[in-house]
């Protein structure tokens, strides 16, 4: 019976495809999905950089032709995780791209209720405690409460503060910012934004654009490594984004999750000119360690960048939008719990 549905199924969008292959955690994700699979775990990075995205998300549709299936294995596989609590995080990534390819297979699987319900979200309590600060201006950490909040009435309060997604967007990045734990709640704040998406109709309006970046984050890349410290040059970005980066044993864990692209990425999403840009740099290289090693990597990225940051922040931008690409990952900073 599988087989005979696994045929019928549509083509997977490229859309899908990008947004993994885009997403700073896309080798967890590709090692969660060959575990769902094939119930082995895969380390080898040879044999992961060569899999197929098409390939395994068919794989998967295939095996689990429902996305409540889907949904009931990887709960079950990322429990037997020694990291389970951030392959959670994976999983809801996972389920929140693929939901759209069920949903387009009506005519082959019956269809699950929608699964834009943040209830059953892993990280409910967070992104209770998200959506309250953000709209309601207070921090609130008493569970109970947070228990009898329902969170489609925060997501309306969402909506009415907030006309447009890019409105969201904006308000849940400076709120973010104020946290004691800015990395973890950035991820939340991306399953919200991915959860709010289509009520904002911003997906059914907009084409994708499956190549937006082309002005070219990979050249600047490489103008910047010919002439500066790979490392160093991730370690300020990853402060100017983040939290100033301390060399401690979690501080290097956080910053291996990163992309040099990614990082750079979400700093041209948050900074509108490139003289803050400047100045933002500048000011987080002096509190670094041997600051004058980092201050010396700051002209390299304004020289590489000023000609078409304008165009390059403006195609940044409208690839968020458009393809919902996202730049968050799951680590875990040193700053106490909220």
């Amino acid at each position: 019976m599988r087989d005979s549905i696994a045929l019928t199924r549509l083509t997977i969008p490229m859309s899908v495809i990008h947004r993994f292959e885009q997403d700073p955690n896309a080798v967890r994700i590709q090692k969660l999905l060959i575990y769902v699979c094939k119930n082995r775990w895969e380390s080898d990075s040879t044999r992961l950089n060569s899999a197929s995205w098409r390939s395994l998300i068919e794989e998967v549709q295939a095996q689990y032709p429902t996305i409540e299936q889907l949904r009931s294995r990887l709960t079950h596989q990322i429990g037997t995780l020694n990291k389970s609590a951030e392959y959670a995080l994976i999983g809801q990534i996972i389920l929140s791209v693929l939901e759209r390819v069920y949903a387009q297979d009506a005519t082959t699987v019956v269809t699950a209720p929608k699964s834009s319900k943040l209830d059953q979200d892993v990280n409910v309590s967070r992104i209770k405690k998200l959506l309250i600060y953000t709209c309601r201006k207070y921090w609130e950490a008493n569970s109970y409460v947070i228990e009898q909040i329902s969170t489609s009435e925060l997501l309306d309060e969402l909506m009415e503060k907030y006309p447009t997604l890019e409105g969201v967007r904006s308000g849940l990045n400076k709120i973010v910012k104020t946290l004691n734990k800015p990395v973890e709640y950035s991820l939340v704040a991306e399953i919200i934004l991915r959860e709010v998406e289509s009520l904002y109709g911003e997906e059914s309006s907009n084409p994708v654009i499956e190549s937006i970046e082309q002005i070219n984050l990979f050249d600047v890349r490489q103008e910047i490594l010919k002439y500066a410290n790979p490392l160093k040059a991730k370690i300020l970005l990853f402060s100017s984004v983040y939290y100033q980066f301390n060399f401690c044993s979690q501080d290097w864990s956080n910053l291996k999750l990163y992309s040099l692209d990614g990082l750079l990425r979400t700093v041209l999403t948050q900074v509108e000119t490139i003289e803050q840009f400047e100045q933002l740099l500048n000011e987080k290289a002096s509190c670094l360690k041997e600051p004058e090693t980092y201050l010396e990597i700051v002209p390299l990225f304004m020289r590489s960048l000023k000609s078409n940051y304008n165009a390059l922040r403006q195609n940044l931008l409208t690839s968020l939008r458009t393809s919902s690409a996202a730049d968050r990952t799951l680590a875990s900073s040193t700053k106490p719990a909220l």
